[in-house]
């Protein structure tokens, strides 16, 4: 009996676990794991038939405390927010209703920036409020007084667990976010392959320039010796030009001096043909004289014939005469013919004169012409030894230029060395700067017994494909040693544990993003696993061809699990 009259909380009591409510979520853990029935309902609706006149001292305790702990940049709360809640605190069934309206209410103590230890204070002043007038209601019935003060309790460990959880989702929804965040940019960074890849295009190509270069300076020296030889040659083929020039001319002033020469001898032998013609004429004057006094001696001796005795000296002085008119005639014959052959000779040598000067005319005249043309070779050839002495000085310039070039390409490849090899330690730091982002993240949220709302759930599910492209992507620069039997399905990883449970079915299926991030979800698993398998088969080109499809099916991924996100309500 006295038990009755003063009972005491035991453990048996105390730790009793289960619930009669059937809802759907993991609110039913909520109600199995703090042991509220329907019976516990129904006590606190009793409670508030007693309380209910008490509304505004309740809603006072509420203010004073939310005054209290305020903060400079905490926000009012409405009165009738609070009242609301006191009222949905009695009078409504433990349902997903009853969690969104008190979730409601505790969104609104979130975002106003209330301190969470000090409202955890707030609502044990309101549990020993409501216990302690439960008590001076029904204290004539101790027993029964229990019961209500236990239904009470379970209540408000219930509302502060959902409290708890509410700035902790929080908490965990900007960690997450903004480790997510840092992760997503450092998985971005996906030209270092690319960067990698073009250092190591830039070395052959600076090896491969160095080596031309120093065959271009083995030809350009090659080149400076020639043309040096060949300004020394050309200085020596100017010597000889010019002393050629010189002979020439002396031989060309000759020529000139045989053309006057000759001319005077055409001239000269022109009068002696004048001589022997007129030589000619004396002779035939010569025997015309003889025939005329051959044909006088006739007709002397004709006459000396008829004078007889008388005339017999002057007949033998006639006949004298015409004997010596005869031999006249006969030496005039022989004069005449040598005469004849003289003039046909001299003829014969005018002609050959005749073109000889020709010839030495023509010669003459071309030689005349000659002269400027060998004058010009000559300055021609000065120029293009000129020419060539420049030629070798700048040849020897850039040979110098290119033995300097030749040493800065040397130093370029050891330079591009150098940064291929920074460029591949850039890729391996922050690979191992992802990778440790990576594991502060999963430890995070592994020891971290939080359930996550749905917004960090997606959150996470964003970076982790991220994550599995950066880890394909880090495959290609050797960082990432990928088995493909470790690709799980897109059923298995933690979007896909998501996108198929019964609550996400029935809370987004209407979305037109939900049901499509299926099929791209599933592509990208399945080119996450074809670029591991190629690659380790050395199929690299047909590896890049699964990244880049993997690429864009990720990013499909992601844009769909935004236009999800954008649609959850805001808190």
């Amino acid at each position: 009996m006295l038990k009755k009259m003063r009972p005491r909380a035991t453990t048996s009591i105390l730790t009793q676990f289960g619930t009669d409510s059937t809802i759907q979520g993991r609110f039913q853990n909520t109600l199995d794991y703090n042991h509220f029935n329907e019976a516990d309902f129904t006590r606190i609706e009793e409670i508030y038939e007693k309380l209910a006149p008490l509304e505004t001292e309740m809603l006072e305790l509420f203010q004073a405390y939310l005054s209290k702990c305020r903060e400079p940049h905490s926000k009012d709360i409405p009165q009738q927010e609070i009242v609301n809640y006191i009222r949905c605190f009695f009078t409504n069934k433990r349902d997903t209703t009853y969690v969104t309206s008190v979730l409601s209410f505790f969104y609104l103590l979130r975002n106003s920036h209330y301190n969470l230890g000090k409202l955890i204070v707030m609502f044990n002043q309101f549990n020993f409020y409501v216990i302690t007038n439960t008590l001076h209601f029904l204290g004539l019935k101790p027993s029964n007084g229990i019961a209500y003060m236990q239904s009470v309790q379970r209540a408000i460990n219930i509302d502060q667990e959902l409290l708890t959880e509410c700035f902790s989702e929080e908490m965990m929804e900007q960690v997450i976010q903004e480790i997510g965040q840092l992760m997503d940019e450092t998985t971005k960074i996906m030209f270092i392959k690319d960067l990698v890849q073009l250092l190591d295009d830039q070395n052959v190509q600076v090896q491969t320039s160095t080596v031309a270069t120093d065959e271009m300076r083995a030809s350009i020296n090659a080149v400076a010796e020639s043309a040096s030889t060949v300004s020394e040659k050309t200085g020596v083929l100017v010597d000889r030009t010019n002393y050629s020039h010189q002979v020439i001319s002396d031989a060309l002033d000759e020529i000139f001096n045989t053309e006057t020469t000759f001319s005077e001898i055409v001239d000269k032998f022109s009068r002696l043909q004048s001589y022997v013609s007129t030589i000619e004429n004396v002779v035939q004057l010569i025997n015309d004289i003889a025939d005329q006094t051959n044909l006088l001696a006739l007709n002397a001796s004709i006459e000396a014939a008829r004078a007889g005795e008388h005339g017999k000296g002057f007949a033998i002085v006639a006949q004298e005469v015409r004997k010596l008119a005869e031999n006249t005639v006969q030496s005039l014959q022989k004069v005449n013919e040598n005469v004849t052959n003289l003039k046909s000779f001299s003829q014969d040598v005018s002609v050959s004169i005749g073109d000889t000067a020709s010839v030495i005319k023509k010669a003459v005249s071309e030689a005349k012409d000659s002269l400027p043309l060998l004058t010009e070779i000559v300055e021609t050839i000065s120029e293009i030894n000129e020419d060539i002495n420049s030629t070798a000085a700048v040849t020897e310039e850039q040979a110098a230029t290119m033995d300097e070039m030749a040493q800065q390409m040397q130093q370029i490849a050891i330079l591009t060395d150098k940064i291929g090899s920074l460029g591949d330690d850039t890729g391996a730091a922050i690979h191992g700067l992802g990778k440790q982002i990576n594991a502060f993240r999963l430890n995070v949220i592994e020891k971290n017994t939080i359930v996550l709302s749905t917004k960090a759930l997606l959150m996470l599910s964003k970076t982790d494909h991220y994550i599995w492209k950066w880890r394909i992507y880090n495959m290609f620069l050797g960082l990432e040693d990928i088995n493909p039997q470790d690709i799980s399905s897109h059923m298995d990883c933690r979007l896909g544990k998501w996108y198929y449970e019964p609550q996400t079915k029935q809370r987004f299926s209407q979305f037109d993003s939900y049901r499509k991030l299926e099929s791209v979800h599933k592509m990208v698993h399945e080119q996450a696993k074809e670029a591991a398998i190629s690659f380790r088969e050395h199929q690299l080109h047909q590896a890049e061809e699964a990244l880049v499809r993997l690429e864009e099916s990720s990013e499909q991924v992601v844009r769909y699990i935004d236009d999800i996100l954008s649609s959850l309500p805001a808190r």
